[in-house]
């Protein structure tokens, strides 16, 4: 992969980490305040695994809630990690970041696919219902696919900014430019 030099063509790669670092916090942050706030019957939870019945008793003790949140606090904390890791300079505490960004756009890949299939497939004979769900699904489709887009841009950025960071600790303290110490 070529590494990145800017970040939306006048950013350095840094500022482009630190902007990512910040929004994974800030998105992060208004996801668990959606998540408790709106109401439940508008939030659906499936577990895939268990039968319908067991999963409305999840639902009912709010764990796909709890377990959501828990999540996002780990973010939160692997986000703030990444801007002390650019402050620091210090590659291996990037690393969680850029692990954790890919294994997240691969999961957000076969939820946006997912998500628009079963739209696709909801089997009903309204057909007014029917059209409903078929704009839905390609929005679903098309948004989820541009937003994946955005995020996979903005991990080449922190992952263009971790390798430049990586080499420069392995260059060693006195072979770096002196501009740079």
């Amino acid at each position: 992969m070529k590494r990145l030099q800017k970040c939306c063509c006048c950013a350095s790669t840094r500022t482009g980490t630190l902007i990512t670092g910040g929004l994974g916090i800030v998105l992060s942050i208004a996801t668990i305040i959606t998540v408790w706030v709106v109401e439940r019957h508008r939030i659906s939870f499936k577990t895939f695994i268990f039968g319908e019945d067991f999963d409305k008793k999840l639902l009912s003790l709010d764990i796909p809630r709890i377990i959501l949140t828990i999540n996002l606090c780990f973010t939160i904390l692997i986000c703030a990690l990444l801007i002390v890791a650019v402050h620091k300079r210090r590659s291996w505490l990037m690393l969680p970041w850029v692990v954790l960004g890919i294994v997240l756009a691969i999961g957000l890949l076969i939820s946006i696919l997912h998500t628009s299939i079963s739209f696709y497939l909801h089997d009903t004979n309204n057909e007014v219902e029917k059209y409903n769900d078929n704009i839905l699904a390609t929005v679903i489709l098309i948004g989820g696919l541009i937003y994946l887009c955005i995020y996979l841009y903005l991990w080449a950025v922190v992952f263009s900014h971790y390798l430049d960071v990586r080499d420069e600790e392995e260059r060693g303290r006195y072979r770096k430019a002196p501009y740079k110490r």
